[in-house]
């Protein structure tokens, strides 16, 4: 897989530009966010940005079906299912309960047997207790026929779409630490696979997003990829601990001496890789704020190997650290 680069790396000895002479790159953000304290990428990947176009126009109907939790697709399918009924059961309440023949004339009963001759209609299974009886209650019934087919076929469609779209299931670490690295310190955050599918050829990206200032001394929003000791890997089996070495001119190093939380440091994490389940690209995105930043720890392992030599990995661990002196 080519490698992809979402913003121009500093070359390798060319020493970072300090604040009042920083190169802007823009991640999409707009380098005037500056009052904006909130995060810009959400835990979950998605981006934390409202849009005021209005309620209608804002509604995408397939991509919130499509890309929804499986709960709130099956919830939705089922109040949909119900209401459609309903619809239906009152039509033929309006039409009169006795145009359908061997149904119930009370009230309550009268309804509820509308409803589920509607369900039969629908599915086209039809026991043939309760019949249509004159024109409109065979009109009634024809449309309900033809709604069903069409309803059954959209939501085999969207289970399909759910089902063979590719999707990361990446657990990152909730917490981002500051720990001992070689003769000095390093950030690390750790991240693995919660499924059993192969991920391989996986790049890692991680972008900085603090409040500086330019050289005419106005701020600015600037955004800066840190230097990884590894931003590729070759395979997914256990954790990956990302390391970012904190050198003089790390955008780390240059926002604690300010601060990190007056400059509202950000981490913003982008990961691609290859699934061979679905062969196709997936892609993960989490963020880390200042105050998720925990600095003089080390993670305690997320792996062991138990008694029949076999490598056991512990996602319930994978945010685990030992705070040190």
């Amino acid at each position: 897989m080519a490698k992809r680069n979402y913003i121009p790396r500093q070359p390798k000895g060319h020493a970072a530009p300090k604040d009042g002479d920083v190169e802007f790159h823009d991640l999409g953000f707009s380098t005037s966010t500056i009052k904006n304290r909130k995060r810009f990428v959400n835990k979950d990947g998605s981006f934390n940005v409202l849009r005021s176009v209005g309620i209608v126009r804002d509604l995408h109907v397939y991509h919130s079906l499509v890309s929804m939790k499986w709960s709130s697709f099956m919830g939705v399918t089922l109040l949909f299912y119900f209401m459609i009924n309903c619809f239906f059961a009152l039509l033929y309440l309006l039409n009169g309960i006795e145009y359908l023949g061997g149904a119930e004339e009370d009230g309550v009963n009268a309804f509820w047997t509308a409803f589920f001759f509607s369900v039969q209609t629908l599915t086209t299974v039809g026991y043939g207790s309760v019949s249509p009886m004159g024109f409109v209650a065979n009109l009634i019934a024809a449309m309900g026929a033809l709604t069903g087919l069409m309803v059954f076929a959209l939501a085999t469609g969207l289970l399909f779409a759910r089902f063979s779209m590719p999707s990361a299931s990446i657990l990152f670490s909730e917490n981002a630490i500051i720990a001992p690295y070689n003769e000095g310190k390093a950030l690390m955050f750790r991240l693995a696979n919660k499924r059993r599918n192969m991920l391989t050829n996986l790049h890692i990206e991680v972008i900085a997003a603090w409040v500086g200032r330019d050289k005419s001394g106005r701020e600015k929003r600037i955004y800066r990829p840190l230097e990884l000791e590894r931003d590729k890997l070759t395979m997914l089996p256990l954790s990956w601990t990302v390391v970012h070495p904190l050198e003089e001119d790390s955008p780390i190093t240059i926002c604690a001496k300010n601060g990190c939380d007056k400059v509202d440091l950000e981490l913003i994490v982008i990961l691609e890789g290859y699934d061979d389940t679905f062969a196709n690209i997936i892609r993960a995105h989490s963020s880390y704020k200042y105050n998720e930043i925990i600095w003089n720890a080390k993670f305690d392992p997320a792996f062991y190997f138990n008694e029949y030599g076999d490598t056991v990995l512990e996602l319930d661990k994978l945010n685990q650290f030992t705070l040190i002196d």
